[in-house]
């Protein structure tokens, strides 16, 4: 196992470079449960050891024998978000009146309040949408493009940061180019030249994904910020895998835009996303979804963009516990952690494990908390299949066998996928 300055150094290079049993034995959580363990925050000034993981472990309701690897589609929340949900819910179904639902303002500005701290930009720069998919469609759906303009993609991007620009491109006239990065990167420059090769004097606008959830690549986001600003260029940043895992601060990153989905690392509530429009970028966009609470010269992200019709309200109160979770262990602790098991996982495939190929970049530096492998000849939906039918472990086929491992996992966690692995490479 790695030492604890080895992960902290991992960590440090991480940050730097990416921004700132059988299913039926297994038993169904119980949600909502008000007997969760006490949960307190690590030791001051020493880095969490295994036994604290294990504590925070129990603040969730997956069952001992089933073990999660799909943060990067969907987390479990920790029961103090779970109860504030289901709370706000209850008594919502109980009362639907005007009155009773005036405290939810309250709370989404609390929430948008605390969000902004979370991302370090002002509250008036962050809105509240119901995920990535719909922060980024706003971007896409809300610039000023035309014939002879240029969009740039990078080829992993998500769906609704890539096929959305193509099907307005169709629309509109302009053009849409795509951008590859080597399957093998050995440095940062490999994934920064192909970018700054293809922008040109027609380039309005730089997208690209944080970290890629088909390969577990992760991108030099400051530095691709930099280059785009350099020319004048605009940048939406996917966060869909970095919001709620890495320790970030926005302004630093110096993207325009920014998005990211409250149910994935962020370990929040469903149906809620986060959209962050630059200050000094907001007159470049223009509101696509107006309903009821849209104000006509809004000076605020959350007003302006996020207005978008009756929705569930009852998560509003998760988001402010969810924020209020990660603040108590500490964004850099469970920055730490992610890259920790991601790293143990890794070198314990690679050595014991000899028929599985890594589709994810082994060094820290040039990935996120997405490990992905590959059993040649093998089909990753079968094989991800049996991992869950066979051994109770959660991954994903999407890309190959995607695992991605959170904190409420162990290292000992990791070493039963390993051995599961082993058992599907025979």
């Amino acid at each position: 196992m790695k030492t604890e300055t080895s992960v902290q150094n991992e960590r440090r290079h991480f940050l730097k470079r990416l921004g700132a049993g059988s299913l039926a034995a297994i038993a169904l959580p119980v949600f909502g449960n008000e007997s969760h363990a006490p949960f307190v925050a690590p030791p001051s000034g020493d880095a969490p050891d295994e036994k604290y993981w294990e504590q925070i472990r129990k603040q969730f309701a997956v069952p001992p024998n089933l073990i999660m690897l799909n943060a990067a589609n969907l987390c479990p929340p920790p029961a103090a978000v779970n109860e504030q949900v289901k709370k706000m819910l209850d008594g919502l179904e109980k009362d639907v009146s005007f009155q009773y639902r005036e405290q939810f303002s309250e709370k989404r500005k609390k929430a948008v309040e605390l969000l902004a701290g979370f991302t370090g930009v002002a509250k008036e720069e962050i809105g509240i949408t119901r995920n990535t998919s719909e922060s980024n469609n706003i971007i896409v759906n809300g610039l000023d493009l035309k014939p002879g303009d240029e969009v740039l993609l990078w080829d992993q991007n998500h769906p609704s940061n890539g096929s959305a620009w193509e099907q307005r491109a169709k629309r509109y006239g302009f053009t849409v180019k795509k951008v590859s990065v080597p399957a093998t990167p050995q440095s940062v420059e490999d994934l920064i030249k192909p970018f700054r090769d293809a922008i040109t004097p027609q380039t309005k606008l730089l997208g690209f994904s944080h970290i890629s959830n088909t390969s577990g690549i992760g991108l030099p986001a400051k530095e691709l910020c930099k280059l785009a600003a350099e020319k004048n260029v605009l940048t939406l940043l996917d966060g869909a895998q970095s919001f709620g895992f890495l320790d970030l601060n926005l302004k630093d990153i110096g993207c325009d835009f920014y998005t990211g989905s409250t149910h994935k690392w962020f370990m929040g509530p469903l149906e809620n996303g986060i959209l962050y429009v630059k200050k000094e970028s907001a007159g470049n966009l223009w509101p696509n979804i107006i309903s009821a609470g849209w104000k006509e010269g809004a000076l605020t992200v959350d007003e302006k963009y996020c207005m978008l019709g009756q929705r569930n309200e009852s998560t509003l109160a998760g988001l402010v516990e969810t924020v209020n979770f990660h603040q108590t262990i500490g964004k850099k602790n469970i920055e730490n952690r992610v890259v920790q098991l991601n790293t143990y996982l890794k070198d314990q495939i690679k050595s014991k494990v000899p028929g599985a190929s890594f589709v994810t970049p082994l060094y820290p530096e040039l990935s996120g908390g997405v490990t992905i492998i590959s059993f040649p000849g093998k089909k990753p939906a079968e094989l991800s299949k049996k991992l869950y039918e066979t051994h109770g472990i959660a991954a994903a086929p999407t890309g190959g066998i995607r695992m991605s491992p959170h904190i409420y996992n162990t290292m000992s966690d990791m070493d039963k996928v390993v051995k599961a692995l082993q058992a599907l490479s025979v």
